[in-house]
């Protein structure tokens, strides 16, 4: 039920837009955002750069020498 019979007229079409117009602004920052994190990762990975494990081991004192001799198989020898 119109309540205003008097705008009757039609509707004009939208202005066209271009395509990066259509674009959700806020996603497209996310998403390059995460292509370019995505690559620093990867860059970062292969020049060998930082690790968890090099880290723990300039840091982490060395192994102390072993106090017992290390274990020895008996070998049993048919006479």
């Amino acid at each position: 039920m119109p309540t205003h019979d008097h705008e009757s007229r039609p509707r004009e079409p939208p202005a066209e837009q271009s395509f990066w117009a259509l674009v959700p602004r806020r996603n497209l920052r996310r998403a390059l955002f995460l292509i370019v994190a995505l690559a620093a990762i990867l860059f970062i990975k292969r020049m060998g750069g930082f690790s968890l494990t090099k880290l723990f081991n300039d840091v982490a004192p060395p192994p102390a020498p072993p106090s017992e001799p290390p274990f020895q198989r008996l070998e049993v020898k048919p006479r």
